[in-house]
């Protein structure tokens, strides 16, 4: 006989109390249901809170609820209805943490199973969390993450010390970074000169790259160049724009813009040593910064400036949570 079961909540965002309670309820029920309780108001829209769910809990059927303007009913018969509504055939049991899902069950014609329901072995709490992300990193779920995360992208010509500045970054606040995936592009491509696709693929690279890592990082998540600077190597490359590649460009909440005004290094996969060569990449990354509105700091000096200055701006960054809403 398979057993049926349902879970009440807003997820508003979910966090590892949640992932505990749906993980406990699974072992509870053959088949359960998750019920999405939303609002046009919320500050976290239902189709995030929705995909959230639907990763974390593939085996479960995610519903949305949503009255939009109008309010979701406060009383246990009001929401049996609209349970049956989703569910018609008969529920065995109703899940959850708080009180009500004793009334709500017994509307239901259901077992009522209250899990951990002093939040004793995760005392996370939605709203605490929406205000300071920060201070709960640790409460919220690898799928979470990058909704309530800051990125700081490391721009500017070859050889001024993106990849080293990242790792530095990466060590002081947490890692991992998001690494430079034209490097390894370059590494094992067939000679001859570019081509419009291959720009393209380190596209497509990075961004799969940095949608891993984020998961795993910080409130903060440093990255080694990013698709805007790869723009930048296709008019060094190719001599034209690529609209089709600016239109894939995500901005992050702030760039760090390296100058040239360093010793060149030297490195068989480097291109542009030339000084007016380095400048003109300089240059054309910075116009590319102002043509798409983005935030910028341009770091300057030697090893030991740009390191102090890359500091300052990521500590302060992190003082204020992220906007979401």
């Amino acid at each position: 006989m398979t057993t049926t079961g349902v879970i009440l909540g807003k997820f508003m965002p979910p966090h590892e109390g949640h992932v505990a309670l749906v993980r406990t309820a699974q072992h509870l029920v053959d088949r359960l249901t998750i019920i999405l309780s939303a609002s046009d108001a919320d500050p976290i829209p239902p189709a995030v809170r929705k995909g959230w769910m639907q990763e974390l809990f593939p085996l479960a059927e995610v519903i949305v609820q949503n009255n939009g303007d109008e309010p979701l009913p406060s009383d246990d018969p009001g929401w049996a209805r609209i349970i049956r509504g989703f569910h018609p055939e008969p529920i065995d049991r109703v899940i959850g943490s708080e009180d009500y899902i004793v009334t709500l069950a017994r509307a239901l014609g259901a077992q009522h199973f209250i899990l951990d329901p002093m939040w004793m072995a995760y005392p996370a709490d939605s709203a605490e969390i929406r205000a300071n992300p920060n201070e709960h990193w640790k409460s919220l779920p690898s799928v979470v993450r990058p909704w309530y995360q800051k990125r700081l992208t490391l721009v500017g010509p070859e050889s001024t010390g993106k990849s080293y500045l990242a790792d530095v970054l990466a060590r002081e606040f947490g890692g991992p970074y998001v690494p430079e995936y034209g490097r390894p592009y370059e590494k094992y491509r067939a000679e001859g000169d570019y081509r419009a696709e291959e720009l393209h693929f380190i596209v497509d690279g990075h961004v799969a790259h940095r949608r891993t890592l984020a998961m795993m990082a910080g409130p903060l998540l440093f990255e080694d160049t990013d698709p805007l600077l790869t723009a930048v190597w296709a008019e060094m490359l190719l001599g034209h724009s690529l609209p089709d590649l600016e239109a894939r460009i995500e901005l992050p909440d702030h760039y760090l813009l390296l100058d040239p005004e360093i010793p060149w290094e030297n490195d068989p996969i480097r291109y542009f040593a030339r000084a007016d060569l380095r400048r003109r990449f300089y240059e054309l990354t910075e116009a590319k910064l102002q043509a798409h509105g983005a935030s910028y700091t341009i770091v300057s000096g030697d090893y030991a400036a740009r390191q102090a200055k890359a500091i300052a701006i990521a500590a302060d960054m992190l003082k204020t949570p992220k906007r979401t809403g």
